[in-house]
């Protein structure tokens, strides 16, 4: 078997199945498989439909509560702090930024909480959840200690991803999706599958050392991007997605692939804010479309021949493999196919 190439709506399909078998329910898995598809579509295939077999290990090792019954902790007209019942960060953080859009509709700005959560995905998904709502939308999350501080070797931080999403008119939404290291880890383990080598940069190995071997690497540390610029991003999203929501932060966060024994009690933050309250939604795209105009007609430098905005690569990858499909190596297609056999489930990757 090789590399094939699948349309978005038979993973989805394959992936409720499979989140089925491992005890979530219907509406649940399909908003899991969605949010994990539209990673796939957007490029990020770190995050799509390969991370079923880590979810169905920790499903199965009862460190994920595929039955969670979430509740509201505490709750105004303008900010919400939900506890996930250690249920798949997908489905809180679904309903987190559900419950954010809504506020700020009313409110004009909104901020809604997660604590008792595991890996919820890309980032991106919830903020263009607020972009479709012509809100502007902020999602962070806190994850294991993958990073060392500037200047350190051990693993004190998460990568801590963030996203921000601004609508636009004509023009596609603005979507900054970015971890706060110089790459997501899960483009270390996409090195580590197909055994290329990573950029110089990335990461350290144990003894602090710089690596282009991605094992060494995973096995180190992951760097801040702009050293003490992507260091201090880093400890803000752990504050309030860790610290202010009650979940544990820095090095006690749990680990996806390598803590085994425990749950990661992780959290996130979610934020929306309505356009409207303070600028016509019209005014505003047009505006945002002249923005994004000014910039992409702009001199290139030297060997660039596009200037894109942030996301742009990612909206236009989506249309492509949404009609042509999506790519999935060897590898993953084994991993998932032995996934499916062992559940029981019928349907085949082929």
């Amino acid at each position: 078997m090789s590399d094939m190439i699948f349309k978005c709506d038979n993973l989805i399909s394959f992936s409720q199945e499979i989140l089925k078998k491992l005890g979530l329910n219907e509406n649940d898995a399909k908003t899991v498989s969605k949010i994990l598809i539209e990673a796939d579509l957007r490029g990020i295939s770190s995050h799509g439909i390969a991370r079923l077999p880590i979810y169905a290990k920790r499903i199965e090792y009862g460190l994920i509560n595929p039955k969670p019954a979430i509740k509201v902790l505490e709750e105004n007209q303008t900010s919400a702090l939900l506890d996930a019942d250690n249920g798949m960060g997908h489905i809180a953080s679904y309903q987190a930024m559900e419950l954010c859009i809504k506020k700020a509709k009313i409110s004009g700005t909104a901020s809604v909480a997660v604590k008792n959560s595991n890996h919820f995905g890309i980032n991106a998904y919830y903020t263009m959840m607020a972009t479709k709502a012509n809100l502007i939308g902020m999602a962070f999350t806190n994850t294991s200690p993958l990073m060392a501080p500037f200047g350190g070797r051990e693993r004190l931080l998460g990568s801590n991803p963030l996203s921000i999403a601004i609508p636009a008119g004509n023009e596609p939404d603005v979507v900054i999706d970015m971890a706060t290291s110089v790459a997501a880890r899960g483009k270390l383990e996409v090195a580590e599958r197909k055994g290329e080598s990573i950029p110089k940069d990335w990461a350290i190995d144990e003894k602090g050392e710089a690596t282009i071997d991605p094992r060494k690497g995973l096995a180190g540390a992951l760097l801040p991007f702009g050293g003490p610029k992507g260091y201090g991003l880093a400890i803000f999203v752990d504050i309030v997605s860790g610290i202010i929501t009650g979940s544990n932060f820095g090095p006690n966060c749990g680990s996806l692939f390598e803590d085994l024994d425990r749950p990661q009690n992780i959290g996130h933050f979610f934020l929306a804010i309505n356009i409207e309250n303070f600028i016509e939604i019209k005014e505003f795209k047009k505006k945002m479309d002249i923005m994004i105009q000014n910039i992409k007609t702009s001199k290139k430098a030297v060997g660039f021949q596009r200037i894109y905005m942030p996301g742009e690569i990612e909206y236009d990858k989506h249309i492509e493999l949404l009609k042509n499909g999506i790519k999935l190596s060897e590898n993953t297609i084994e991993q998932l196919n032995k996934l499916a056999q062992n559940l029981g489930v019928p349907n085949r990757l082929s």
